[in-house]
């Protein structure tokens, strides 16, 4: 089932699925500290480990309540393990950290207070694990992730779970498994915001459900204004779980547009998203990784 040669600009479908626009993107977040230190750190290339001055850098930072600027150049490093407070920041493009032995670049647990924003984050192609990724956040609260770049991930390329107010906002995620996944956020608080990111050129890993996906969504969210691009699976896909809004994202040259899991067909909100050469359908239901019934798009054509 193809649609192409026409872009599907799907505005309330019916099958089951309410179809509205998520209107609480806008809101109060914490915003961090706006003094910049730099705390002795400078770029060395890809030749020299920086590993443990970066960690050092960071955890001064972190305790001092003061962000970490890394002036433009590429670090070579492994993992960096962030504590709570942290908030590193780049100038964008150009603050560049490379990893050197796959295992994933920033690392986040049981913190509380993290912002990211305007720094490089480049994979090398190297492999991230499985289920792992260039940035990896469990169980924190209040996490900003802006205007960075996520590059050439072996897997994933930002993966949130079980964290708590969460904004994810202008990055690019380019070249990796999955673009954008955010799992089992805390119910009853503040839905994630997945807002104004691009994710392209993905590609499939066999040995990993649901890769070869730009945005992947089992938790309580607004996914607005998003562009994904080139994936061998879905643009967006949602799994089961509470209060999910879908709106005004593009999506083409896709196996399919946005998949909706069956347990939340009645309830997950569509509206506006427009996509674009989608070679198995705009809008599936899914059950499992198996898409069911007809395309939600060319029912609603049908019934126009």
């Amino acid at each position: 089932m193809t649609v192409s040669r026409r872009e599907v600009v799907l505005a309330g479908i019916g099958f089951g699925v309410a179809f509205a626009a998520g209107s609480r993107c806008a809101r109060t977040r914490w915003t961090g500290p706006r003094h910049f230190n730099t705390f002795g750190v400078v770029p060395s290339g890809t030749a020299t480990d920086q590993t443990a001055m970066l960690q050092r850098a960071a955890d001064t930072a972190a305790w001092s309540g003061l962000p970490l600027f890394l002036p433009p150049g590429i670090y070579s490093t492994r993992r960096l393990e962030l504590r709570s407070g942290s908030h590193l920041t780049g100038f964008p493009g150009r603050s560049i950290l490379r990893c050197r032995d796959g295992g994933g670049l920033i690392s986040i647990e049981h913190a509380k207070d993290i912002r990211l924003e305007g720094l490089v984050l480049d994979g090398g192609g190297k492999d991230m694990g499985v289920n792992g990724a260039l940035l990896a956040a469990t169980m924190v609260e209040r996490l900003q992730l802006a205007n960075c770049r996520f590059l050439r991930s072996g897997s994933g390329g930002i993966l949130v779970s079980r964290c708590e107010d969460v904004a994810i906002t202008s990055n690019i995620v380019d070249n990796a498994a999955t673009g954008i996944a955010v799992t089992n956020v805390a119910q009853g608080g503040d839905p994630a915001i997945i807002q104004g990111n691009l994710v392209r050129n993905l590609f499939f890993r066999k040995v990993a459900l649901f890769h070869g996906t730009g945005i992947s969504i089992d938790a309580d969210a607004v996914v607005k204004g998003n562009s994904v691009e080139n994936a061998p699976g879905f643009g967006i896909l949602l799994r089961p779980a509470g209060d999910i809004s879908v709106s005004k994202n593009r999506i083409r040259n896709i196996h399919i547009g946005i998949g909706v899991s069956v347990e939340i067909a009645g309830t997950a909100r569509l509206a506006g998203n427009t996509i674009s050469n989608a070679q198995n359908g705009a809008v599936r239901a899914m059950r499992g990784p198996t898409p069911i019934g007809p395309d939600l798009a060319v029912y609603a054509n049908a019934m126009a």
